[in-house]
């Protein structure tokens, strides 16, 4: 739960300058999910209303797993004429039709049934599984206070070794990070498993960074 901090030190014209460091790791409570339908048919409307189908399937089932409407979003929609290769040769094989769905969920410990009954219902793509927290911030302004305390303490023990007086009230601060993404694992094509998938969260390294500068007498 603790992590090293990084620092640099000065000592020119009475003040310190400190950087501190500090990593929590955090439990995510939500996951977001790309789930995806692709078609494929020599006609065009027929791919299409095979994928729309498709889809009404999926997100039915997305709902019956208490997924909110409001939390599935199409994120991407996409019509590819297909062609085969031959001796040179261009043939026009069909169209592909992908519709890709957005989806958080928040019963984070569901993840994998909810995967599993959406692929059950005609998904055949999932990807990009993000898992992050519903609160980013607060987590966040917890690391960096701890980086404050980890940057405070070693200007005290830099004035103490070079027999100063530490101000307390620091001259400026400066953030040097900012909360970043949850780490997210990929995944392509799958099929309906005869047991739920197995999703491991993990934890998220909520990482905060700062510099100080404290004037010395």
């Amino acid at each position: 739960m603790y992590s090293y901090p990084y620092y640099r030190t000065t000592n020119t014209n009475g003040t310190i300058t400190v950087s501190g460091e500090h990593t929590l790791y955090v439990d995510p409570d939500q996951a977001v999910v790309s789930i995806g339908i692709v078609t494929n048919d020599q006609n065009l409307e027929t791919a299409q209303s095979q994928n729309q189908q498709l889809s009404s399937k999926v997100v039915q089932s997305l709902l019956n797993n208490g997924v909110a409407k409001e939390d599935i979003q199409t994120s991407n929609y996409q019509v590819f004429p297909q062609y085969n290769y031959e001796d040179g040769k261009q043939t026009f094989k069909g169209y592909e039709v992908r519709q890709v769905f957005r989806v958080t969920i928040k019963t984070i410990e569901h993840v994998g049934e909810i995967i599993d009954d959406a692929i059950k219902s005609g998904a055949n793509r999932v990807e990009n599984i993000q898992f992050v927290q519903s609160e980013p911030i607060e987590s966040y302004r917890h690391a960096l206070a701890l980086a404050y305390q980890e940057a405070y303490q070693k200007a005290l023990t830099l004035s103490s070794q070079s027999n100063q007086q530490l101000n307390p009230k620091p001259k400026s601060i400066t953030e040097q990070s900012r909360p970043v993404a949850a780490p997210y694992m990929n995944t392509a094509y799958l099929k309906a498993a005869d047991e739920s998938t197995a999703v491991q969260p993990g934890q998220i390294a909520v990482t905060a960074i700062i510099t100080v500068e404290f004037r010395t007498h």
